[in-house]
């Protein structure tokens, strides 16, 4: 079994949680290099997670890359365009956490560093890989809802949930650096997945990302973003996110001419009291029923009620997808398979500009209260935020 080297950029909280533990996990990785510019996070991680090195430059990091196939970027948001291109020219393909970037032009730049150097990039967009979210893709392409037509997807979720418990460091609270929260940490996830259900790109986007609820001393991000896109194919989706809600809630519901699939990955709750439900109005017998509803039909009347009705009933079938391989460990498995099979990543580094782009069009909708056209024709930069010269 062929393995290959890994390296990560910077060891803070998603590193620990999420990273670092996925390539544990995966028999084609093994963990190489560390690099933090704390030095004793560095070193901590190395001691940990047993990587090989550790390094406090990423560039000296990449001049010392002989033994490393890939590396993944998990540091503050302002940085992923120098690290990702100086990465690219190195030779090394690349996983970049999520935001890919903060503005259009440092996605992008990213995006052509790859293709120039003809290394291979990937987000870091993790819903992609929730088994569920999978499910709900294929029972999509196999027609069980018809023809997707609309969708909406949200994540609220405290700031205190992650910063006050998970986060390392402070960086997503500083909008000079991290550009955004609801709009780019959150909705980043939100865009991404509608995006990749719809199988379209976004054509237009309207919306708002604002600060509304916590204090300017706390953050200048955005706390609250809602955001209607409409797709080439004429298909529409909604997506909501805030940072104040003490109770987190997860949803995404989509909808069909023939049905509807909704999925919660990040809690459930007594109104969202299964992880993921399916509505076909299909007409189905026992035999011709997708092997996702059949397996799980269990029977709510009698035991044998698919086979004595045909068509079978129609009625909601919750699913309850497994936790394990989690998300990250699928998201590095598919990678290292990636690098193994020359094939290209599930979420694209032109996957991550055009979400950037999204992203970016929100705050110029906010300047002229109407609907943006994408791709963008100008450099949108969110307020607040202070891009780095280039390297």
């Amino acid at each position: 079994m062929a393995k290959f080297g890994v390296a990560v950029v910077g060891c803070g909280s998603i590193a620990h949680i999420a990273h670092f533990p996925s390539i544990a996990r995966t028999p084609e990785a093994e963990l190489v290099a560390v690099c933090d510019v704390n030095e004793k996070t560095a070193n901590d991680a190395k001691e940990k997670f047993g990587a090989k090195r550790v390094y406090t430059d990423y560039k000296k990091l990449y001049e010392d890359s002989d033994d490393i196939a890939a590396v993944i970027i998990a540091t503050p948001n302002n940085v992923h365009r120098n690290q990702a291109v100086l990465a690219a020219r190195a030779g090394l393909n690349v996983v970049v956490e999520k935001p890919l970037a903060v503005t259009p032009s440092e996605a992008w730049d990213i995006v052509n560093a790859c293709k120039e150097h003809k290394v291979k990039l990937m987000v870091g967009c993790d819903r992609r890989f929730w088994t569920h979210n999978q499910w709900a893709k294929q029972l999509i392409e196999d027609g069980v809802i018809g023809e997707l037509k609309m969708s909406r997807t949200s994540l609220h979720e405290h700031w205190h949930n992650y910063q006050n418990h998970v986060a390392f460091t402070d960086f997503r609270l500083d909008a000079g650096v991290a550009g955004g929260a609801a709009v780019s940490d959150t909705g980043a996830h939100a865009i991404d997945l509608l995006t990749w259900l719809h199988g379209s790109r976004v054509k237009r986007v309207v919306g708002q990302a604002q600060r509304v609820a916590m204090p300017e001393d706390y953050t200048l991000c955005d706390d609250l973003a809602m955001i209607l896109m409409e797709f080439e194919d004429g298909t529409s989706a909604f997506v909501s996110c805030n940072r104040f809600s003490p109770a987190v809630s997860q949803s995404t519901d989509l909808w069909g001419d023939q049905g509807t699939i909704h999925t919660a990955t990040d809690a459930i709750n007594p109104f969202q009291s299964v992880p993921m439900a399916v509505f076909s109005n299909n007409d189905y017998s026992r035999d011709t029923l997708p092997p996702l509803l059949r397996d799980n039909r269990w029977p709510e009347l009698f035991w044998v009620e698919d086979w004595i009705s045909d068509p079978v009933r129609k009625r909601w079938v919750p699913l309850s997808p497994p936790r394990s391989p989690s998300n990250y460990d699928r998201m590095c498995a598919h990678f290292m398979d990636c690098l193994s099979k020359d094939e290209e990543p599930l979420v694209s580094g032109a996957d991550g500009a055009r979400s950037i782009e999204v992203m970016c069009g929100v705050f110029k909708s906010m300047e002229t209260g109407a609907w943006v056209d994408l791709p963008l024709k100008e450099e949108v930069v969110p307020p607040n935020y202070k891009p780095l010269p280039k390297e």
